[in-house]
């Protein structure tokens, strides 16, 4: 393990942030006639300065190694970066002063800030914010750029921008880009950063522009398509998106989820005119069935057991947003869904692990995962009664090698176990004699909490359902919750790979 190495990339990923993070002087300086505007630019000053200065220390002791990177050291980048950029995006929420109204302990403070920057970066949305429309404008933005950064990578923009990783490169770009297989678009994975990163920009400014044409004001418009094309669900309003009862937005929302929740690669092939192969994908067929079932099955729930006053058009619109809403892993409400039958609920719960495709900006187990996995299971509960029987495993026409099928098999067992291991510790680590009697949770809330963060969604169930929030949680939850986002932000195996020792010994 070359540590000076896996320093110098460091030091460059955090300047990077840095950098990012002084977007949010824009709008502290728009609002500097508001009271409290002078703490919010000298909060954005302290955290870019700290950020500025632990990228220089780092480039410092990462001087004199080599450029390229191997493997080993490309996972430890990726791992310790995500953490370390988590750690420093939280900086503006603890300086600003945002969270000593709800916290008046620096155990709690510091924790619901990395809490809340660590949910901003892997695009989970699950927020410890109380009232998100009385904070400054700068917060709100940086919260929800954070989604922005997380939604492609900001690794996978650290090598579109910077480069000069060598063969490391493709390994950070895999180790970061979701799905199975982390499929490159040209010879140089720099190219190809370069070219989602400019999609990702594209279809970003697309939504602002629908946006405004439906009435958002800028301000709103690029906090809400940050937190759609990341699909993450950060808003403005504690009422999500249905604080604007417009139809018009949330179809523009839906539309864009959807196309956020899809392989960008389908989005560079159409780009290229190669049509036939977005049109034949089969992922994407299964990804726009599951939706469109996933609709109709909550819409007729909703008319067969909502009250007599609740229209089939209201059921279709709220069904329509919340499936596309959750299985994407956006997290945007227009309702309050904790109060939807409990078919309809548990539903969305089944659409949280299933989340979009490989190679999107979604969440969850992920759409191939879930065809390959049925796939296995179906020829090993025919091989019980027809031992002899070879029939190769086929996605779309390609034959899927054995080394894959057990990486699918080993990734949803372990995304199961690490599930019910984490819901008895949350109930182990919430539940003790300093939480007051009102505040302590129940097994469907640990359970929907476990599985909103693990898949980066966001909203669960009971007392973290679309209208709640994870302020109540106590330090130790909101750490375990925020390891389980950034687990299942970067797909598991390369966070443990940080927890094995063999993994920082020399080879």
């Amino acid at each position: 393990m070359n540590y000076r190495q896996i320093f110098r990339k460091l030091g460059v990923l955090v300047l990077l942030v840095g950098a990012c993070m002084a977007t949010s002087f824009i709008w502290a300086f728009i609002d500097r006639h508001q009271p409290s505007s002078q703490k919010i630019i000298n909060a954005f000053t302290l955290s870019v300065a700290i950020s500025i200065a632990v990228g220089l220390i780092f480039i410092a002791l990462g001087r004199h190694s080599p450029s390229q990177l191997l493997r080993k050291e490309a996972i430890a980048v990726v791992g310790f970066g995500w953490f370390l950029c988590g750690l420093l995006g939280a900086l503006p929420f603890i300086f600003s002063g945002v969270l000593t109204s709800q916290y008046h302990t620096y155990p709690d403070i510091i924790c619901s800030a990395i809490f809340e920057s660590l949910s901003g970066f892997t695009t989970t949305g699950a927020s410890i914010f109380i009232a998100p429309e009385e904070l400054p404008r700068a917060i709100l933005f940086w919260r929800s750029f954070t989604h922005w950064l997380g939604g492609m990578g900001i690794v996978v923009l650290f090598v579109a921008v910077l480069g000069g990783t060598g063969p490391g490169a493709k390994f950070l770009f895999s180790s970061e880009v979701p799905g199975p297989l982390a499929e490159s678009l040209r010879p140089r994975i720099r190219s190809t950063a370069l070219l989602l990163w400019k999609i990702y920009i594209g279809i970003s400014v697309a939504e602002t522009i629908c946006l405004l044409a439906q009435g958002m004001n800028l301000f709103e418009s690029l906090c809400h398509t940050f937190g759609t094309m990341a699909t993450g669900g950060f808003s403005t309003h504690n009422a999500s998106i249905g604080f604007y009862h417009n139809l018009g937005i949330e179809i523009t929302i839906i539309i864009f989820m959807i196309l956020a929740g899809v392989n960008f690669n389908l989005h560079a092939a159409l780009l290229h005119g190669r049509f036939k192969a977005v049109f034949q994908n089969k992922e994407l067929r299964v990804y726009l069935l599951l939706l469109l079932l996933a609709t109709i099955l909550i819409t007729g729930d909703l008319i067969l057991h909502r009250p007599a006053n609740y229209p089939a058009n209201k059921a279709l619109r709220d069904a329509s947003f919340q499936a596309v809403s959750i299985m994407t892993t956006t997290g945007y409400c227009t309702t309050d869904s904790n109060l939807w039958p409990h078919f309809s609920r548990w539903l969305l719960i089944v659409l949280m692990f299933i989340g979009g495709s490989a190679g999107s900006t979604g969440g969850g187990i992920k759409v191939i995962r879930i065809m390959l996995f049925t796939r296995v299971a179906l020829l090993e509960i025919e091989r019980t009664f027809r031992p002899n029987v070879v029939r190769p495993l086929k996605i779309g026409g390609q034959t899927i090698d054995e080394s894959l099928r057990n990486s699918v098999c080993a990734y949803v067992g372990i995304v199961l176990v690490i599930f019910m291991l984490s819901t008895a510790l949350l109930m182990v680590f919430h539940n003790d004699s300093h939480v007051p009697p009102e505040n302590r949770i129940d097994l469907e809330t640990a359970f929907s909490a476990v599985a909103a963060t693990l898949n980066n969604i966001g909203p669960g169930l009971n007392m973290v359902g679309a209208a709640a929030n994870y302020a109540f949680f106590s330090a130790p939850a909101k750490l375990l919750l925020t390891l389980l986002m950034v687990l299942g932000r970067l797909e598991i195996m390369v966070i443990l790979c940080l927890f094995v020792p063999a993994f920082y010994k020399r080879d």
